[in-house]
Parts: structure tokens; C-alpha cells; sequence
């Protein structure tokens, strides 16, 4: 991480108000970072921001639909008025909609896509022009993404779409060019992929109870991309694949 401290730092959560990117919130608040946690629904942020005021850092809850480029563009705009830039993206926000190829809904194709690659997409592109604006050249984007979206699965130990998993192999395909964009501008912003297996969320919780299994803990992925955050100016971790013990992806 650069010279500047944690506690001037401000970061951008999508898909704050539960799971891996609640975990992650608490922990940065915890460091004494200014963190927006946005989701689709506030009152869930605004409840975690209540629980959170005696720490050193601050939770400002934020709404905005993913799949409403409108919105991604007013919520920037409220965050460049209020507080100043973003100098840390983390692309948490997914969804997993239960359907096949020949019988899917083209619609839940569309919102999974929506949210899991062109919501992201539209959020990292106006989050680094935020950064261009205010002479951040060293910021972080950090990109959620899935075993399933770094290998394709022959066979799948829990519940994914076929819809989840080609957003998850396009997200893939998106940080590496994105990454190579910033390398041809000489841009010292980073680019991570932080890429887990099973972790026991709100998505994964029913089929849990049904398949006892041994996930990752939401704490487990946040620690890693704490670890990534703090590592020196000059070294980059690209990939970072955190599976449970006995993961076969």
C-alpha cells in the first residue's frame, strides 16, 4: 500500500450488506477507513453503519442498482461532492440465478450479466474517472470473482448457473484487458482478481443445510483481501485463489 494512511483512505463496497462484502466493510471500518457500502436495498447499510459508529473509520451507506447506469453515475457524483475520490474499488456485488441453458429465462440471464458484468464494468469505469479527475494514480480496483471463473468446472461441489459462471469467465477476461489498458497509460493503479471457492453466504446457506460441507468463512476471504491491500507499492498480486481444504475446483 502507498504512504498514505488508512485512516484518509476512502473505499468503494458493492454488495456491502451481507456476506463477503459485509465481513470486508467491518474490517476496514475497523482499520478507521471512510468505506460507502452500496446495495440495491439501504436498510440493511444503514443498520451495519449503526453498529459500527464506535470504530475508528465510518460506514456511509449508499443505495444503488447495478443494473442502472443512472445510478452507478449519481452515486459518484454524490461521493466526489461529499468525499472527494475513491481510492480503492472492491467489485463485490453478484448474483446467482438458479437456471439451465435450455430452459433458462433469458431475463435472469439478463440481470445475472447485468449485475455481474456491466453494472461492474460501468462502476469501475466511472470510479476511474473519478480517480483521473483528482490525480489518483495510485488506487486499487479489486474484482470478486469465482474458481468457476478461473477454471471452468467439469463438475461443480455447490450450486452455480451456467449464467454465474460465463459472467464469472467474462470477469475474468474483463481485469486481465483492463489491466493491460492501464499498463499501455503507464498507470500505477492496481488491478486484483481475488478469487474464492465455497464461502457460506446468504447464496450458498440453503444448499449448505441440504450438503454439510467445510466452506470458507466470508472472514476468510476479507483477510485475503486485506492481505493484497497492503502489499507494497510495487508488487501487484494479480491472482489470489483461496479455496477451502478439500475444494476439487
Amino acid at each position: 500500500m502507498d504512504s498514505k494512511p488508512w485512516t484518509e483512505k476512502v473505499v468503494l463496497v458493492t454488495g456491502a450488506n451481507s456476506g463477503i462484502g459485509k465481513c470486508l466493510t467491518e474490517c476496514l471500518v475497523g482499520k478507521g477507513m471512510t468505506v460507502v457500502g452500496i446495495a440495491r436495498r439501504i436498510d440493511k447499510i444503514k443498520m451495519l453503519a449503526d453498529e459500527l459508529k464506535s470504530k475508528p473509520g465510518k460506514l456511509v451507506p449508499a443505495q444503488c442498482d447495478l443494473t442502472n447506469q443512472a445510478e452507478i453515475q449519481r452515486t459518484l457524483e454524490w461521493i466526489e461532492k461529499n468525499l472527494g475520490a475513491v481510492d480503492i474499488l472492491i467489485n463485490n456485488a453478484a448474483v446467482n440465478i438458479d437456471l439451465k441453458v435450455q430452459s433458462g429465462d433469458m431475463e435472469d440471464w439478463k440481470k445475472t450479466f447485468d449485475v455481474n458484468l456491466f453494472g461492474l464494468t460501468c462502476m469501475t469505469k466511472e470510479t476511474l474517472n473519478l480517480m483521473k479527475r483528482k490525480g489518483i494514480n495510485n488506487g486499487i480496483i479489486v474484482n470478486i470473482n469465482d474458481t468457476c471463473g478461473w477454471k471452468i468446472p467439469v463438475t461443480c461441489n455447490r450450486p452455480v448457473s451456467p449464467a454465474y459462471i460465463a459472467s464469472k469467465l467474462a470477469l475474468s477476461a474483463l481485469t486481465e484487458c483492463l489491466r493491460m489498458e492501464l499498463m499501455q497509460v503507464k498507470s500505477n493503479i492496481k488491478v486484483m482478481s481475488i478469487t474464492p471457492g465455497l464461502v457460506e453466504t446468504d447464496m450458498t446457506a440453503q444448499w449448505l443445510k441440504e450438503n454439510p460441507s467445510m466452506p470458507l468463512k466470508p472472514k476468510d476471504v476479507a483477510d485475503c483481501i486485506l492481505f493484497a491491500l497492503q502489499t507494497p507499492e510495487n508488487v501487484l498480486i494479480k491472482e489470489l485463489v483461496v479455496t477451502p481444504i478439500r475444494d476439487t475446483m
